[in-house]
């Protein structure tokens, strides 16, 4: 009897420690997700790669938490004041939540009109507090603002502006307000795509401020301009106006730039320009500089994942919600689709990524549905609307050191920020921007090897340029006097050679196959004719060039000097490279002779493929060249090479002409209409190819699956 009392003592115990736990909203510990970055890679593009933790969840706040009555539904908002001060927006009960510093209730506020009667903003959508501690409120479905003192006396009330430049279509609904220290507001309204509303500091409006623009390629502006020309009445009616996307959220940053957010902007891709920061007449000015130097608007950027998940079939874009800024102008973007929050510095650097996903799970820093996010102080809040809960992430000792580095480097001082940076190094060897710190340092500092090897690992080309020049030219100065003498006897030999030869007639290619193809390049209209006339073309000679222009190819994009890489040799494959380069000569050569066959050509497969492959000799000359000279020259060298390239490229193009014609028998004008026929019918059977490719391998998967079944049964 006894046994069965302390079972159930024990068993009521666990019971009442649930109850507690579940009225609390006290969430079961689970460990945070990876924190990542996204790192720029040889090719161009960026790539994710784990890093340090920089931010890890600590807390939930919740109703319980707080020893709230009600519970927080309908909390769409939040802000933090001057003092640290927290002022969440429950809408639902149309009633302010305040929050101390350190997470505590500090009050919770109802709006009182001048007669001391309660003021209802169900739907309210945004709130603000400014440097008077006054408090502004969007009640979004009633069409106005709410401006209340610290006690909750609202003082005044802002309905919809009144102005020639409001638009007759517009509907204000406000969800976002922000107030400068000047005075100047900014507004936001649902689905409003004209931009911010601004109003003076005496409340008059002055009009729309920095709307999106609707990106336009060449074929929309053809499109444009034959519908002007052909469209009707009824046409015009039933046509459908692509409109920029409004922004979602907007805070401002410590010199009083306004930052927003778009959110979801495409369909099928995260889009790009997700962020933006607009100066005073509303331009975006925020820009990322690339690995070689040049600038890129942050309206080109893609701040989210490159890549869109797919689930039960439907892509899975993301959506930024909410933007907030902190003292040293990090920004900070929350992603509602899958929870992840986004740090980046003002000039697109991302300094980490972080965040639980989101689903339903009541898991620590796991999100059902992320809807507001608010920097207080070093901490990041983040609002979930669905579970009604705030969660607290705290900046971590390696957060602090790489914000802190990172600050002194944006600020120029590269030396002071120098031991940061080796300090961030040691905690986290694939950090992208401590190699570049370090690197800028060691180069202010005239520590040019250490300079050279910390820009490769940054993938800074700017920096290893500057290093690289340095160096070779302290080489070339130590070594003037060998370099010399062995220039001038390469010099003097090679005109040696050149005097005995045309005395003595010597002959050093005896071969009249490997003579007729050599010399395809400098007399090209001689040699392709004794290639068809002659029969003096070689399918041997033809696949050697052709096998050393693919050898040349490989080499170009895994042995170039480090300036001129553009592939990540760990992920290079070659299958790419045999297919630019032998699979497309294969190709055109089929494809011509088959064209031709049908237009009175007189070539066959064997002198449309020797004479394609003879013409490819500059090419795979240069491109051999090219590697080497990679190793030697800056990158100002390198945009000479790669001038001379381009003519290379035009000379290839002339010898396949002239080429072709002979071959064929053909006048120019027919050569270019075949040509161009050929191309299509290139680019119509890499298309059958790519669809039976596609259909052998859901066959494969489809047999895979009946044998697994089978096996397993």
């Amino acid at each position: 009897m006894e046994g069965l009392w302390n079972g159930l003592k024990k068993l009521v115990s666990i019971l009442l420690v649930i109850l507690v736990i579940f009225s609390l909203g006290v969430t079961v510990s689970a460990n945070p997700t990876d924190s990542f970055v996204h790192e720029d890679t040889e090719s161009g593009g960026v790539e994710s790669v784990l890093s340090q933790e920089m931010y890890h969840a600590t807390k939930v706040i919740t109703a319980g938490s707080l020893g709230l009555e009600k519970s927080l539904s309908g909390m769409t908002d939040f802000c933090v004041d001057k003092d640290g001060n927290i002022y969440v927006l429950v809408s639902n009960w149309s009633q302010i939540v305040v929050l101390n510093k350190d997470y505590s209730l500090n009050r919770v506020l109802k709006l009182k009109d001048e007669t001391g009667s309660s003021m209802f903003f169900t739907g309210a959508q945004g709130i603000f507090v400014d440097k008077d501690n006054k408090i502004y409120v969007c009640d979004t479905n009633s069409s106005r603002i709410l401006i209340a003192d610290a006690n909750g006396a609202v003082v005044d009330t802002w309905g919809a502006p009144e102005s020639d430049l409001i638009p007759e279509d517009f509907f204000y609904q406000p969800c976002r307000i922000v107030r400068n220290d000047k005075g100047y507001t900014y507004i936001l309204s649902l689905g409003c795509y004209y931009g911010a509303l601004l109003y003076s500091p005496d409340h008059k409006f002055l009009g729309f401020y920095g709307a999106n623009n609707v990106e336009a390629t060449a074929l929309d502006t053809l499109s444009y301009l034959w519908e002007r020309l052909t469209q009707t009445e009824e046409k015009k009616s039933l046509s459908v106006k692509t409109l920029p996307f409004s922004f979602v959220d907007l805070c401002l940053d410590s010199e009083d730039f306004m930052l927003t957010c778009t959110g979801k902007t495409e369909e099928d891709t995260n889009g790009t320009g997700q962020i933006r920061k607009l100066s005073p007449t509303g331009e975006n000015i925020m820009f990322k500089r690339q690995t070689n130097g040049e600038s890129l608007s942050a309206n080109n950027i893609n701040f989210l994942e490159g890549k869109v998940t797919v689930s039960y079939g439907k892509k899975q874009t993301q959506n930024i919600v909410s933007i907030d800024v902190d003292e040293d102008d990090f920004i900070y973007a929350l992603d509602s689709q899958k929870g992840f929050i986004y740090i980046y510095d003002d000039e697109c650097n991302m300094i980490c990524g972080f965040g639980g996903g989101s689903d339903r799970s009541k898991r620590l820093s796991i999100f059902a549905t992320a809807s507001a996010i608010a920097v207080c102080g070093t901490d990041i809040l983040v609002a979930d609307m669905d579970s009604q809960t705030i969660t607290v992430f705290e900046l971590t000792e390696y957060g602090s050191l790489l914000k802190k580095a990172q600050c002194i480097y944006l600020d120029g001082e590269y030396l002071e920020a120098k031991p940061l940076w080796e300090e961030v190094n040691k905690r986290n060897k694939n950090c992208q921007l401590a190699y570049r710190g370090l690197a800028i340092a060691y180069l202010s500092e005239g520590n040019y090897e250490d300079a050279l090897e910390c820009a490769r690992l940054g993938l800074d080309y700017t920096v290893y340029d500057l290093a690289w020049k340095v160096i070779k030219n302290e080489y070339i100065l130590d070594n003037f006097v060998w370099i010399f003498i062995v220039a001038v006897a390469l010099i003097g030999g090679l005109v040696a050679f050149l005097i005995i030869k045309k005395r003595k007639n010597l002959v050093l290619i005896k071969n009249a196959y490997v003579k007729t193809a050599l010399s395809s390049t400098i007399h090209p209209f001689k040699a392709f004719e004794e290639i068809k006339y002659k029969q003096m073309g070689s399918m041997i000679i033809g696949s050697v060039i052709l096998f050393l222009y693919y050898i040349a190819n490989v080499l170009k994009e895994t042995g170039s000097g480090f300036l001129a890489t553009t592939v990540d040799i760990n992920k290079y494959n070659t299958i790419y490279t045999i297919i630019e380069t032998i699979g497309i000569v294969l190709l055109w050569s089929v494809c011509n002779w088959l064209i031709t066959s049908s237009f009175d050509g007189k070539g066959n497969f064997k002198e449309v493929f020797i004479a394609t492959t003879y013409s490819l000799i500059p090419l795979t000359l240069f491109t051999f060249i090219r590697v080497i000279l990679s190793h030697m020259v800056s990158m100002s060298g390198l945009k000479i090479v790669d001038a001379v390239g381009v003519v290379v490229l035009i000379l290839t193009f002339f010898l396949l002409c002239i080429a072709i014609m002979a071959v064929h028998e053909y006048d120019f004008f027919k050569f270019l209409s075949t040509a161009i026929v050929t191309v299509l019918f290139m680019i119509l059977v890499a298309f059958v190819v790519f669809v039976v490719g596609i259909l052998l391998q859901q066959v494969g998967e489809f047999f895979t699956s009946i044998f697994t079944e089978i096996f397993y049964r």
